[in-house]
């Protein structure tokens, strides 16, 4: 992680003081949420580096702490209420990101215990996809994008 954050911080598109990581314990919080005993050692680094809030790095989705804590249910009710299909197959998955209340990322059981596994993606009324990136990869193209994110927010006055 810090190969991800420290050219950020050297650039200034991003200050220290917003880098918040979790706690050992709010990590084993998120694990007994969701009800699974391993996350991927991508994932678990990002947590206790910058997992708290980290919303410096992308504002598209809420993936933060507090929000991970109740991603699995959120992720229920897209697939159960709104798409009335069955959650079965993401019972003993990790959801770490939602996206509009239509949509989320999680990792898939069987890859929890890989170092850096890809993650697969729940949007909709589309077929369940892998992403085809692993954690790392996808952190590291929200990294590359933050300037022209954040040169769009200026444009735009935000």
């Amino acid at each position: 992680m810090v190969d991800l954050i420290e050219p950020l911080v050297r650039g200034g598109l991003v200050i220290e003081e917003a880098i918040h990581g979790c706690s050992a314990a709010e990590v084993d919080a998120l694990m007994d949420a969701q009800g699974v005993e391993e996350l991927p050692a991508s994932y678990r680094q990002f947590l206790r580096c910058t997992g708290k809030d980290p919303y410096w790095l992308s504002r598209n989705d809420e993936w933060d702490h507090s929000w991970v804590l109740e991603a699995k249910e959120i992720a229920c009710e897209i697939v159960v209420d709104d798409y009335e299909r069955d959650f079965e197959q993401f019972e003993k998955a990790f959801v770490f990101l939602t996206h509009h209340g239509y949509m989320f990322f999680y990792f898939r059981p069987e890859d929890l215990g890989l170092p850096d596994p890809t993650f697969w993606i729940f949007a909709g009324d589309e077929p369940v996809r892998d992403s085809g990136l692993s954690f790392n990869q996808w952190l590291r193209t929200l990294a590359d994008y933050l300037p022209a994110a954040i040169e769009l927010r200026r444009e735009l006055g935000m």
